[in-house]
């Protein structure tokens, strides 16, 4: 009771001192402070509106339409690809494809499991493929092509279920011949960073697929066309909710080629054929079969330098690069053990000449006037003369008494390593050109220009390019008088592709006039009518006397009769109505078997064609290359042609 009652007094004693202003400025800085606050939090916000509304409004608009607008590369239907006389040699195809957008399948594994399920493609193979696209956030990465019906259905179905993935009907390429001129008309492949940085407008963009090789490259703004634009509106999963527009594509030309299918067909079997034969010969000189490792064979027109047929082996079937080559096969192809298949031979073997070239070196001869055809020399298998009596150099046969026409006719090294050592002594003392100046008049030592993405310059070499060459060692500096020797010869350190040589008897065909080889005839629209064709080019022209033209013309058209060294190679062929003017040919190189050339001209009184043949570690000319030059000549001329054709010794 008494505690209760001492409670109620001390509460009565603090209610006492209650003073009803400061609880009336207290509530009102509360009030006061809250207001502040939510001026702060409006202001801030009124801030962030402006400027997201205002400052970057378009900008947000542009992402915004972004995520809803998709806008589709409509590829053009590529050009076809026809033979001379129009017969189809690549074509396009209807191909049914499945695509990603890595934006908007933004990595999701789930995704990504059910599509590898779906296509039966490696997890890690469709994630490669979209990072190595060059331009993921705006263009589809082709994951697969040539998929079946039932895969494509289902994409298109299942949209929701697989965001970012599309099935689409795309143009492939299909060759028709597989195999036949793959390295002239090459093949396709996706655009790399460094292509599409020197690539200028809006004609490539990354993803784009095209010509890596052959006239797929050289032509391939031609042949592409021009892509369309197709714009549609997508809900957040990707499926279609809208068209908004489209720009349809418009085709490539049509590119026309010098090339006729059946005589690449007669080139291409003859090569091979020519190639497995040598592979059964024996070696004497390496105690084994001849490898045949490579070969390659060019049909040229003199007149007009249209390349009728244009061959390498080994080849690769151009089908297996549509919609991407697998790694497999690439690495296959790329591995030194099969030779090189991706390499045009043609264009790309650089190769000593070998006795081919010695139609240079008889000619200089004749235009320094120090020698003519009637000039005699003897041969009896060794030169010993000068700098070469401690060291001799060999000729290939013992030819006895000689001169300069039956020197070319029968190949005798002596006689122009006479005339190669001429050329050294003349050089040491200024009198008259030098031997790699006239073997320049030939153009050689340099590109044709051909209209292929490939192409090897070869070499001539002179005292200049020896001590650039072996600026590192002075020893090798110095120009022997054999390697003038050597060069007169077709060897040393003189290289030659399969097309130099073929413009080279081009040129003496022509009576030295050099028309550009080329392999576009015309490029044309979808209907037939030409946009652009091609015209005859004269590079440059021989001031040599027509007199000596002509004697060495003679010689080789007796190359293939009598003593010459294709004589036995050419028995039965019709000769009086088609005469043949050639020139067997046996390089070496160290550590390697023998290379066999042969390089000829027909009708020699009327040339239609030149034939370039080089089989690399195939044996001698005359047993190897000159045959398969002789089954050419054969099927371009529709002569019959006989079982086996017998094989001259050498050269």
């Amino acid at each position: 009771m008494n505690i209760r009652k001492k409670v109620n007094r001390m509460k009565l004693s603090e209610t006492s001192y209650y003073r009803p202003d400061m609880a009336q400025e207290s509530f009102q800085r509360r009030i006061t402070m809250f207001g502040l606050f939510i001026i702060i939090v409006f202001s801030v916000l009124f801030a962030r509106i402006w400027f997201m509304q205002i400052v970057s409004g378009g900008e947000y608009k542009k992402e915004a339409e972004g995520n809803r607008i998709r806008e589709i590369s409509l590829e053009a239907p590529r050009g076809r690809i026809l033979d001379r006389s129009g017969d189809v040699l690549v074509k396009n195809r209807s191909s049914l494809a499945a695509t990603v957008i890595p934006a908007e399948i933004l990595k999701d594994e789930e995704v990504i499991k059910r599509l590898s399920r779906l296509l039966g493609i490696g997890e890690k193979d469709i994630k490669e493929k979209i990072e190595k696209s060059q331009d993921p956030n705006k263009r589809a990465v082709l994951i697969a092509s040539d998929i079946s019906e039932d895969e494509y259905t289902y994409i298109m179905e299942h949209q929701r279920e697989l965001p970012g993935v599309n099935a689409e009907k795309k143009p492939v390429r299909e060759y028709v011949y597989g195999s036949l001129a793959a390295h002239v008309i090459g093949y396709l492949g996706e655009i790399s960073s460094e292509s599409l940085e020197e690539k200028e407008g809006e004609k490539y963009q990354a993803g784009d697929e095209i010509g890596l090789d052959g006239v797929e490259a050289v032509y391939d703004e031609d042949l592409r066309g021009e892509v369309g634009k197709y714009k549609i509106e997508v809900d957040a999963s990707g499926a279609l909710v809208n068209d908004i527009s489209i720009r349809e594509p418009r085709s490539g030309y049509n590119l026309r080629l010098t090339i006729d299918k059946d005589a690449q067909m007669v080139v291409e079997e003859a090569l091979k054929r020519e190639m497995d034969l040598a592979r059964t010969r024996y070696d004497p000189e390496s105690g084994e079969n001849y490898k045949a490792t490579g070969g390659s064979a060019v049909v040229l027109n003199p007149r007009n330098g249209e390349i009728i047929a244009m061959a390498s082996y080994p080849t690769l079937d151009l089908n297996k690069f549509v919609g991407g080559i697998d790694v497999k096969t690439w690495n296959e192809l790329n591995d030194p053990k099969n030779n090189e298949p991706l390499s045009n031979k043609a264009t790309m073997s650089e190769l000593p000449p070998g006795s081919t070239f010695k139609v240079v070196t008889g000619l200089a001869a004749l235009e320094e006037g120090t020698y003519t055809m009637e000039s005699p020399f003897r041969c009896d298998n060794k030169y010993v003369k000068g700098a070469f009596e401690k060291t001799p150099k060999h000729c290939w046969s013992t030819h006895g008494n000689i001169n300069l026409f039956t020197g070319i006719v029968q190949s005798c090294d002596i006689v122009f390593y006479e005339i190669g050592y001429d050329f050294y002594n003349r050089q040491i003392n200024q009198e008259g050109r030098p031997l790699w100046d006239y073997s320049s008049d030939f153009n050689l030592g340099k590109k044709t220009g051909v209209d292929l993405a490939s192409e090897y310059d070869g070499r001539v070499p002179n005292p200049e390019w020896k001590k650039q060459f072996n600026e590192n060692n002075k020893e090798y500096q110095v120009w022997w008088p054999g390697d003038t020797v050597n060069m007169a010869i077709g060897q040393g350190d003189l290289l030659a592709t399969p097309l130099q040589m073929a413009y080279l008897y081009a040129g003496l065909a022509n009576d030295g006039k050099f028309i550009r080889p080329h392999l576009m005839k015309s490029l044309e629209d979808e209907d037939g009518k030409v946009q652009k064709e091609a015209r005859k080019e004269v590079v440059s022209e021989l001031t040599y006397d027509k007199e000596h033209l002509d004697q060495v013309s003679s010689a080789l058209t007796e190359v293939v009769k009598g003593k010459g060294t294709a004589a036995k190679t050419f028995e039965g062929f019709p000769l009086n109505a088609i005469p043949v003017a050639g020139k067997t040919g046996t390089s070496e190189i160290i550590s390697k078997q023998t290379t066999a050339w042969f390089v000829c001209y027909a009708p020699a009184n009327d040339p239609k064609y030149v034939v370039a043949v080089a089989i690399e570690q195939g044996g001698h000319g005359g047993e190897s290359a000159a045959p398969a030059a002789r089954r050419i000549l054969e099927g371009l001329f529709q002569i019959e042609t006989q079982g086996e054709i017998p094989r001259s010794p050498g050269d």
